[in-house]
């Protein structure tokens, strides 16, 4: 893969200001240490443009633009990635230098490419099992769930007849037991033996945006308690569970009017049952609770989403977990209620194509759904449930704005008897009291890991001064999501080479659009005068978290080790990371 020397590159951003840059499409102001400018990708009156001048990126809040020099003019002006470079180097007075080679680069895109062809082999083989004597179980299934040969082919529905056929197959091809392993599609036994991780079920393969076969989802024909029903693709180098959605690449090709609508289901056979039935804007958000990366991904391609979780009510409280996040990605949130129990699979079957999208006309607004949820439990014929109830309600519109809050209140104060005024201000105080407990019990250390690894991670790509550099090594190894160890690994890198970071470093360091918002935005969420203290307890607790999980893993070994020595040795380790504090 050809690059550009780094010490070209360093060259043309060190030369090229990005405020300049800008000035020359649009009229820039300075306010405080950034600037501002009516974004010059959408129409706007009012600047939401924002230029962080010393780490050289900017970001629209209107529309979500977002990058740096390159990024800028790839964006604006079409350009490709090689000819912005060269852009940007002319202006500068630069000569262009010979193109080299990246082994590092070249190999990371090596590995994605051949796990991109194992996967699309092993679909192809699953697929073709249908065909075969062993597959007539598996065509079975599929035909008792409704699905004709046009659907099976639509999502290349598949099946793995036993544990060895894949296996020697991928073994005929070319590929090692190692490469099937890392691309996710086979696994070692106890005994050391190499078999198909998906063996003897359906097979589901899952496919990104681009069209390519990221990984699979598998299930058994006939449960049995000794054997998994489920069965997913862990993470690989092109698979990330929390990031992806199911159908994305379908929904892509669904032609629609001028409302992009995107319908969300939980389970991809929903997904599979509702393209049947002709309604093909339909995704599945892998069977597990909404993740900020999946909302996002979402609110790429859609403005408006119906929820169309399973009826029971583990699926309406996962739900319920969901709709918020949604909602703060800027997408238009409806609901839509399965009656009797029924998951969309079971409703488009019982009621058809018309049934179902008559339940999309009657999709409840996020904030009629909440208050109609409050209601559950509550008899609104008895004084204390309506107080009960009124409380609940009143909860909810602390997320309205004052405009919403006095349509919505009149509807709680119809169904509690409670006058609005009296609402209204049980509202405001409780909005009082949540702030305040909300300032008391702010404890960065509670942040998730996640969230503690990012905004580590954002602190140092901001090259923030209570960041030291003599420790980045150590905390290096408490980084344990890979897109961000990815992120890192490479800011090390560039800090050891040139001996120097900035924040746009980040659009070289990964392409992972999720990833690039978040590192660039997490430090921001803290006050500035806050910020040296929450960086210090994010660290502390990556660090006790990487002891405890040290820690874990050597009591789960000496359970099992036979040699004396050797446990005696990993007793001592134990005993001394005991006595180890996360600061030391």
């Amino acid at each position: 893969m050809a690059r550009y020397p780094d010490s070209f590159m360093a060259q043309v951003r060190d030369k090229t200001d990005l405020v300049d840059l800008v000035s020359t499409y649009v009229h820039v102001e300075r306010k405080g240490r950034d600037y501002w400018a009516c974004c010059p990708f959408h129409n706007e009156k009012t600047p939401s443009f924002q230029i962080k001048a010393d780490q050289q990126y900017y970001i629209c809040y209107g529309c979500g633009k977002k990058g740096d020099i390159f990024r800028f003019l790839m964006d604006h002006d079409q350009m490709t990635f090689t000819e912005a470079v060269e852009y940007l180097a002319k202006r500068a007075g630069l000569p262009i230098p010979e193109l080299i080679e990246d082994p590092e680069a070249l190999a990371r895109k090596a590995l994605r490419d051949k796990v991109y062809e194992i996967n699309r082999l092993t679909a192809r083989f699953y697929y073709e099992n249908l065909s075969k004597p062993e597959g007539i179980p598996a065509l079975k299934y599929f035909e008792k769930r409704g699905f004709d040969a046009k659907t099976i082919n639509k999502f290349g529905l598949g099946y793995s007849t036993d544990f060895t056929s894949l296996p020697k197959f991928l073994l005929s091809k070319g590929y090692d037991y190692d490469s099937m392993i890392q691309a996710g599609v086979a696994s070692k036994t106890e005994r050391g033996d190499v078999i198909d991780f998906f063996g003897k079920r359906i097979i589901i393969p899952i496919i990104n945006g681009n069209g390519k076969i990221i990984g699979f989802s598998a299930r058994v024909l006939v449960p049995k308690p000794e054997f998994a029903k489920y069965k997913n693709t862990s993470n690989t180098p092109v698979f990330f569970k929390g990031k992806n959605l199911f159908g994305i690449n379908l929904y892509k090709k669904f032609h629609q009017g001028d409302v992009r609508a995107m319908i969300l289901v939980e389970g991809h056979l929903d997904v599979v049952s509702l393209h049947q039935a002709g309604i093909g804007n339909a995704v599945a958000s892998m069977g597990t609770a909404l993740t900020i990366e999946q909302c996002r991904e979402i609110k790429r391609y859609a403005d408006v989403v119906y929820v169309s979780f399973d009826g029971d009510s583990a699926g309406q409280h996962a739900t319920l977990r969901g709709l918020d996040m949604l909602k703060n990605e800027g997408l238009e949130v409806k609901v839509v209620q399965l009656r009797d129990g029924l998951d969309p699979d079971d409703y488009v079957k019982k009621y058809g194509k018309d049934g179902y999208l008559k339940l999309l006309d009657q999709a409840l607004p996020l904030i009629d759904y909440k208050l109609l949820n409050a209601e559950e439990g509550y008899d609104l014929n008895n004084k204390d449930d309506r107080i009960k109830y009124a409380k609940s309600a009143v909860s909810i519109l602390q997320s309205l704005t004052a405009f919403e809050r006095e349509i919505y209140v009149k509807t709680i104060e119809e169904k509690s008897g409670i006058k609005a005024e009296v609402l209204l201000k049980q509202s405001f105080d409780d909005d009082v009291k949540k702030e305040l407990e909300a300032a008391k019990d702010k404890k960065p250390a509670d942040a998730s890991s996640l969230l503690a690894e990012r905004y580590v991670l954002s602190s140092i790509i901001h090259s923030k001064g209570y960041v030291s550099i003599s420790e980045l090594s150590d905390i290096k190894e408490c980084i344990f999501d890979p897109r961000y160890a990815a992120v890192l690994e490479y800011f090390l890198m560039k800090l050891s080479k040139e001996g120097k970071i900035t924040a746009s470093d980040i659009f070289d360091a990964t392409e992972d659009e999720v990833v690039r918002d978040d590192l660039l935005c997490a430090v921001d969420t803290i006050p500035a005068t806050e910020q040296a203290e929450y960086y210090l307890s994010c660290v502390q607790k990556l660090k006790k978290e990487k002891k405890d999980k040290e820690l874990s893993r050597l009591v789960t070994e000496l359970k099992e080790e036979k040699d004396t020595q050797r446990k005696e040795e990993m007793k001592i380790k134990i005993k001394e990371l005991m006595n180890t504090k996360p600061n030391d």
